[in-house]
């Protein structure tokens, strides 16, 4: 088989939690094809979840697969234990848990053992638009293509300065006093090489693990994730990788958010007008609505 593209990506997803995992076999069955250059990197709380997926260059790896080499996850970051969907939604709300979004980092250890330096951190309702996304998308590297917004921040503001003191300290990093933010919904690094892409995310786990033992991550909790966009931003900026004016443009992604499916416990029932329920069937009866 040949291959549309010269070099070899890969396109990752994170998901825990039912109704996170059936949003990713949808896209990797329905979105997505067979090719040799790409590879579909999952990590997951049930990799079994994904036997049934047949995909060309398709890694599945639990989470707990990383706990050997990495063991700061079980301590800090680990998911939930869950049977299904309302098992997962009762356990998120009981527990005031928040995922943490920067688990997503073990997917460049997933492609540095590939040997690939082009990588996708995808969310599970968005999907690499490759109508767009081509060969001339890697030619420019240390660049990320982002998927829906970007901004500019002062590193003095939203709690940067915890990031900026731990570069600064350890690692010798001095990033600029203003720095380019992007969304987290899909964001595509182009690496010069596999071993910047190792030193990235090296840093990038310092830095989390950092917040986690003096107790700082709190000051990046969102209403259901632990966000990254400003724990990101003084990284990237040092490692040169948010520079560009422009990142959304080309547009590479389609983003789709399925919030109604993937986080039905969540909601409120403000704006959507409709009604909680940490039960999936009890969620789509008092809603009228149909799964899916």
């Amino acid at each position: 088989m040949s291959s549309i593209f010269d070099e070899k990506i890969a396109i990752s997803y994170f998901c825990a939690g039912e109704s996170y995992r059936e949003s990713v076999v949808k896209q990797l069955e329905n979105n997505y094809f067979d090719d040799d250059n790409i590879y579909y990197l999952v990590i997951t709380d049930n990799k079994d979840y994904f036997n049934s997926v047949k995909r060309k260059n398709l890694i599945v790896n639990d989470l707990k697969d990383f706990y050997e080499e990495f063991p700061e996850i079980e301590k800090y970051e680990a998911l939930i234990d869950s049977t299904d969907k309302s098992d997962y939604a009762k356990k998120f709300v009981e527990s005031n848990y928040a995922l943490s979004f920067s688990l997503m980092r073990f997917h460049l250890i997933q492609a540095y053992k590939l040997g690939i330096c082009n990588v996708s951190l995808t969310c599970t309702d968005t999907n690499v638009d490759f109508n767009i996304f081509n060969n001339a998308k890697l030619e420019q590297k240390n660049h990320i293509y982002n998927a829906i917004s970007e901004w500019d921040t002062d590193i003095s503001k939203n709690n940067m300065g915890f990031i900026v003191n731990r570069l600064k300290e350890k690692h010798d990093l001095n990033p600029d006093q203003t720095v380019r933010i992007l969304d987290a919904a899909g964001r595509f690094f182009i690496f010069e090489s596999v071993e910047y892409m190792k030193r990235f995310f090296d840093v990038w786990n310092d830095t989390i693990i950092y917040l986690f033992e003096n107790n700082l991550m709190h000051h990046f909790k969102g209403s259901y994730v632990l966000h990254d966009e400003y724990i990101l931003g003084p990284i990237y900026n040092v490692f040169n990788l948010n520079k560009k004016y422009n990142h959304c443009i080309p547009k590479v992604y389609d983003v789709k958010h399925n919030q109604l499916f993937e986080r039905f416990w969540s909601l409120g029932p403000a704006g959507q007008g409709l009604i909680e329920h940490t039960d999936f069937n009890e969620y789509l009866r008092i809603n009228n609505l149909q799964n899916g």
